[in-house]
C-alpha cells in the first residue's frame, strides 16, 4: 500500500470517527436515538461536504487564476475536514456537558436549547475556518500562488464551504433533538419547511438576514 493510500485511509478514519464522537454529543442532548442518529448523520455531512467542495474548489481555484493540481486539491479538502472532524472530536466533552446541563425544552419554552445550538454552530463554523485557512494556506504557498489571489482563493473556498455545508446540514436536520418534542422523532427532515417556511438554508439565511425569521 502506498504512502498516498495509507494517508487517505487515516484521514477518511480520523474525519469519520472525529465526527460520529461530535455528532453523538450534540445528539446527546435530548436523548439516546438522537444521540446514535446525529452520530451517523455527521459524518455524512463532513463526507458529503469534503466530497463536493473537493471537486468545485479545484474548479473555482483555476477560475481565479491559481494552477493547482487536481489530486493536491483533493488531498487538501481531505485534510481539511479530518483537521475539522478532530478539533470538534476535541469539543465533545464541552457540546454533552452544556447539552446535558441546558434548561431541557418544553412546550411551551424552547429552555437552553437556542443558546446551545447557538455555541454549537459557532463551534463548527470556528473550526471550519481555522482548518480550511491553514490547509488552503500552505498548499497555495506550496505551489507559489501570489499572496493577492491566495485571499482571493482561500476567502472563496470558504463561503463555498459555507453554502454547501450549510444546505446539507439542513438536509439532515435534526441533529440536536429539537424537531419532534414528542412521538418518534424523524431520521431526516429534508425540504420539510421549518416554523417560518424556509425550505433550505439559503432561505433560512434570507430570513434572518431581513428580520422575518420571527414571522
Amino acid at each position: 500500500m502506498s504512502v498516498a493510500v495509507r494517508d487517505a485511509l487515516r484521514s477518511a478514519a480520523l474525519l469519520v470517527g472525529g465526527a460520529a464522537c461530535y455528532g453523538a454529543a450534540i445528539g446527546a442532548c435530548k436523548n439516546t436515538t438522537y444521540a446514535w442518529r446525529s452520530a451517523v448523520k455527521f459524518p455524512l455531512l463532513l463526507v458529503g461536504t469534503t466530497a463536493i467542495c473537493g471537486l468545485a474548489c479545484f474548479v473555482l481555484a483555476r477560475f481565479l487564476g491559481a494552477q493547482l493540481p487536481f489530486a493536491a486539491v483533493q488531498r487538501s479538502t481531505l485534510r481539511l475536514c479530518r483537521a475539522l472532524a478532530v478539533m470538534l472530536a476535541s469539543l465533545s466533552p464541552v457540546s454533552l456537558f452544556l447539552g446535558r446541563s441546558m434548561t431541557s425544552p418544553s412546550r411551551d419554552d424552547l429552555g437552553g436549547y437556542p443558546g446551545f445550538v447557538a455555541i454549537n454552530v459557532l463551534f463548527v463554523a470556528t473550526a471550519g475556518a481555522v482548518a480550511l485557512a491553514l490547509q488552503a494556506s500552505a498548499l497555495l504557498a506550496e505551489h507559489g500562488v501570489p499572496r493577492r489571489r491566495a485571499f482571493a482563493v482561500t476567502g472563496a473556498w470558504l463561503v463555498l464551504s459555507l453554502l454547501v455545508g450549510g444546505q446539507l446540514a439542513f438536509w439532515l436536520r435534526p441533529f440536536f433533538g429539537i424537531a419532534s418534542l414528542t412521538g418518534a422523532p424523524p431520521f431526516v427532515l429534508g425540504d420539510e419547511p421549518t416554523v417560518t417556511g424556509a425550505r433550505n438554508f439559503y432561505e433560512v439565511v434570507w430570513q434572518f438576514a431581513t428580520g422575518t425569521a420571527s414571522l
